[in-house]
């Protein structure tokens, strides 16, 4: 698996022949938005910032837990005064390995299948109660070798026993005009990007509109809808034969040549690639 992000990528993380990997980290934060090919669960043990997830901003401190479904496009910025105390523990997983090993625990399966569906929300709760336990239970995996499929299996339902069995509503952060933009593009990502059109149909000014997004997410509005692309892009890739040439019209590049070379400078290979080395083929 690979462990580092460079900086001119925007590389998906793919377990590739693992089951899971486990990493209790301090600081070393991605700040951009991302994805992974596997279910992604991150766990806030110290530190306060923002997580940007599904076109909305929830509070980031210690004792909340995310669960990020495969393809899921999400950030993590942390306040600068507590950066370098960051501390989280994160868990990639392959889930597919997993429900199979839960087929005994039907109820448990159909929950960790809500949780980790494509295209399905992040879940967000709030565990600072419980804590204690999911230090403990973190500290005991950590101490492992190595984690086969029955060790991530029980691992997984001990942590979903902790969880409530909802979705908490929890507050959003006040994203200004982040959640505005950022759904406006989900809805108009295919098309020719127009900054004239997105300022008109969220009232406000081009000028506003470009420096409240990027002092909101850290990202220029540009950057942001060119790792949406390539995400659709990836997704199309993985779960259909549609040519390299109508998946760069699909996802909003109307010159194939220039999609390929934007897709091999973010993923660090070209589509075709990605395809065969993703699928196994």
């Amino acid at each position: 698996m690979k462990t580092h992000w460079q900086a001119d990528r925007l590389e998906p993380i793919a377990l590739n022949n693992a089951i899971v990997s486990f990493s209790r980290l301090y600081a070393n934060t991605v700040r951009y938005h991302h994805w992974h090919q596997c279910l992604e669960v991150l766990y806030v043990e110290e530190g306060y910032g923002v997580v940007i997830v599904d076109n909305r901003q929830y509070t980031m401190r210690p004792g909340r837990l995310f669960f990020f479904p495969s393809f899921t496009l999400h950030k993590v910025m942390v306040d600068e005064k507590v950066q370098d105390s960051y501390r989280r523990t994160i868990i990639h997983v392959d889930h597919h390995a997993v429900l199979k090993t839960l087929r005994d625990f039907p109820q448990n399966q159909r929950r960790l299948q809500t949780l980790t569906a494509r295209g399905g929300p992040a879940f967000v709760a709030d565990m600072a109660d419980c804590h204690t336990h999911i230090d403990h239970l973190f500290s005991r995996y950590a101490q492992l070798a190595a984690l086969n499929t029955e060790n991530v299996a029980s691992l997984l339902l001990t942590l979903l026993s902790l969880l409530p069995q909802e979705q908490q509503h929890l507050p959003e952060s006040d994203g200004g005009i982040a959640s505005e933009v950022m759904f406006w593009l989900e809805e108009n990502y295919r098309q020719k990007f127009s900054l004239d059109a997105l300022s008109r149909d969220i009232g406000k000014s081009r000028s506003y509109v470009s420096r409240r997004f990027h002092f909101e997410t850290g990202e220029h509005i540009h950057h942001y809808l060119n790792t949406l692309r390539l995400r659709k892009a990836c997704e199309t890739l993985l779960h259909s034969e549609t040519s390299i040439r109508e998946i760069a019209a699909e996802v909003g590049f109307s010159d194939v040549t220039y999609f390929i070379s934007a897709f091999k400078k973010g993923i660090g290979e070209t589509p075709l690639q990605y395809r065969k080395k993703s699928m196994g083929k």
